[in-house]
């Protein structure tokens, strides 16, 4: 196909990627303020440390009584304080809307997203690769919700416990609503992406765009560009929170390829010395030479 046809294609498929894009968040608009409520759930439950310390403590108590009465050693006190999150401007929390919508309605649209990438990616496939569109779309689909699940249950209370440790008498958290919810959507699809990599890297492969042996070659550039990505961060934690899945889905894209990726995910240096091989077996008394 010529560079013009692949740009017109190109362009089709994003056409229809932002119509169902669109369509995505008007159907995410009425439910957008309950994924807010979701967000801010770390705000309304004591932090980590306070519920690790009370845990500890009830152990002990258990099982020592008498050390935790010699020395006083009595459960953190669970309650939380009302946290509310602060907004300055008048439009600000519509707007605020417009980006929850915009990333549920990533989430929603998202199987017609994957399908025209497919189609755009499907040329070249052969005709039994093609196929696995019925694998694609649902596999790609539950990565993404994945990731963005294991964010908000996981890496999103521990980033939000580790900002409330350093609440204390003389330090208060007035968070304001823009930035909060900013930060958190940043990393719910970066997340997203992170475990879409074994998928992508497995098209790659299936296309002969990349190479097992390359991602092999190339594990401790995966680990110094986990870390970068995740040093866009402000804090430690979130950093090694991010480049910790990171580089776990580069090694679970090395496996995805190594059993899926067929023969074209092998170098092409191994498929020229295929060739030849077929090459001197077809010349004129090559068989003869053999015997």
């Amino acid at each position: 196909m010529p560079f013009l046809d692949h740009l017109q294609e190109l362009r089709k498929r994003l056409i229809i990627s932002l119509i169902a894009l669109f369509i995505g968040m008007a159907l995410a608009w009425s439910f957008s303020l309950s994924a807010l409520t979701i967000i801010q759930r770390p705000l309304a439950q004591p932090s980590l440390i306070k519920r690790l310390q009370h845990s500890l403590v009830e152990v002990i108590q258990h099982r020592y009584p008498d050390f935790a009465d010699r020395f006083g050693i009595d459960p953190p006190d669970m309650t939380v304080p009302v946290r509310k999150l602060n907004y300055m401007a008048p439009l600000e929390p519509f707007f605020v809307q417009m980006k929850l919508s915009l990333i549920l309605g990533i989430v929603v649209a998202l199987p017609v997203i994957l399908y025209q990438i497919w189609l755009f990616v499907a040329p070249a496939l052969y005709a039994h690769e093609k196929k696995y569109v019925y694998l694609f779309i649902p596999v790609g689909t539950l990565a993404f919700v994945a990731g963005d699940l294991f964010f908000l249950y996981v890496v999103w209370p521990l980033i939000v416990s580790f900002s409330l440790g350093y609440e204390s008498q003389t330090l208060y958290p007035m968070l304001n609503l823009s930035q909060y919810v900013n930060f958190c959507l940043r990393l719910l699809l970066l997340f997203g992406l992170i475990f879409e990599l074994p998928l992508i890297f497995l098209l790659l492969a299936r296309i002969g765009v990349v190479h097992l042996e390359f991602l092999v070659k190339h594990r401790k550039m995966a680990i110094l560009l986990s870390v970068i990505v995740g040093a866009f961060h402000a804090d430690v934690l979130t950093m090694i929170m991010v480049a910790l899945p990171l580089y776990g889905m580069y090694e679970l894209s090395i496996l995805t390829v190594r059993f899926l990726g067929g023969s074209r995910s092998r170098t092409q240096e191994s498929g020229e010395e295929t060739e030849e091989g077929v090459a001197v077996a077809s010349e004129p008394g090559a068989d003869v030479k053999g015997q």
